[in-house]
């Protein structure tokens, strides 16, 4: 009973003492933010046909999908519709919202509202917005809210030290204890590595019920399908490579599986982050799934402890300041060195020290 008691305890301190995943939350609001942006400029030049006054076309396609039955307002803040002007006004706002959600700014208000914007959005074109990688995106967004994602890395953070003081989350006036907030963050901390766990688990097990991953068919066919190649010439180097075909098909398949055991301890745990990362970056460039992979890898930041981004962000601050002290001294040197003499009306050489600055 006593190992119970003391699991029990160790539980309820990692819950409550303190909020974990701080940065790994941050890189997921800057990600998701900034990826918000970036697709919806990629729209732009086909908006209409896709989200607009004419995508009509996809009318029978639209009717039975489940972002039909989504509950006001979400029903609302945008439609078919609409007239392209203040379908293209919504957007408008949309992007400003995704921008202030990216920064950090005034979170509070700005990520629900952020996703209610979002779900909205994704309501008028299901067959665009309702694959899997969007459908793991919305998931993700909804854990966020639980969340501190202003933690680090943002404008509401900036503020809080500027106050000196960070102030008490309120409902109706009253305070709430301190331990509630960092439940509810650490809440969406396992919300959030669960649902990566089940996402890797379930695709492992589904591949594993054929022998096309085995046999490494299932990554060759993809690289060498038009609609999935981004970069011709890498792919066409790429799927010849036999052995690493082979090799790439059966690590996809059993470092998904074994992920969630990778995280047990800290060194499996860098080499499975090394590799489920390796991993989506060449489905993103190989198989020209860029968002999907996207947000795995943001999402599989909460598991990089604090305080190696606290490090990272060290290291990162003191290069800087580093290049900068370096920029400094050179501007300095140049504006201090003394102009070289003339004779006869005639430029001579400056002297070793000074070329030495001069560049």
């Amino acid at each position: 009973m006593t190992a119970v008691t003391r699991l029990w305890d160790a539980l309820l301190i990692w819950l409550l003492d303190r909020r974990h995943a701080t940065y790994g939350l941050a890189v997921m609001r800057i990600g998701f933010g900034g990826m918000t942006i970036l697709s919806i400029l990629l729209y732009l030049p086909d908006y209409s046909y896709t989200f607009g006054e004419g995508s009509r076309w996809g009318e029978s396609l639209y009717r039975p999908s489940p972002v039909n039955d989504y509950l006001w307002p979400l029903s609302v803040l945008f439609s078919r519709s609409d007239p392209d002007w203040l379908t293209f006004l919504k957007l408008a706002v949309l992007v400003a919202v995704a921008a202030a959600f990216m920064l950090g700014w005034r979170m509070r208000v700005i990520a629900p509202l952020f996703a209610v914007l979002w779900l909205g959005y994704a309501s008028t074109n299901p067959l665009v917005l309702n694959t899997g990688h969007y459908q793991t995106f919305r998931v993700m967004l909804l854990f966020l809210l639980l969340a501190d994602t202003s933690r680090r890395w943002s404008l509401d953070e900036r503020r809080r030290a500027r106050a000196g003081a960070e102030h008490p989350l309120t409902i109706r006036g009253r305070s709430l204890p301190r331990w509630v907030p960092i439940l509810s963050n650490n809440i969406a901390v396992v919300l959030i590595g669960a649902q990566l766990c089940i996402v890797y688990i379930t695709s492992a097990l589904w591949k594993l019920q054929g022998t096309m991953w085995t046999d490494g068919i299932a990554a060759y066919y993809p690289l060498r399908l038009e609609q999935f190649i981004l970069i011709p010439w890498l792919n066409d180097i790429v799927w010849q490579i036999t052995p690493g075909i082979f090799i790439a098909s059966w690590l996809s398949v059993y470092m998904q599986l074994l992920f969630p055991f990778t995280l047990l301890n800290r060194w499996t745990r860098i080499a499975g982050l090394v590799a489920i990362t390796g991993m989506h970056a060449g489905i993103g460039i190989l198989m020209s799934l860029p968002f999907f992979s996207l947000v795995m890898i943001f999402s599989d930041m909460i598991f990089v402890r604090d305080v190696t981004w606290r490090r990272v962000e060290r290291g990162v601050r003191s290069r800087w300041r580093a290049l900068r002290a370096r920029g400094t001294v050179s501007t300095r040197q140049r504006r201090d060195a003394p102009a070289p003499a003339s004779v006869g009306g005639e430029p001579q050489p400056a002297s070793p020290d000074v070329v030495g600055v001069l560049p």
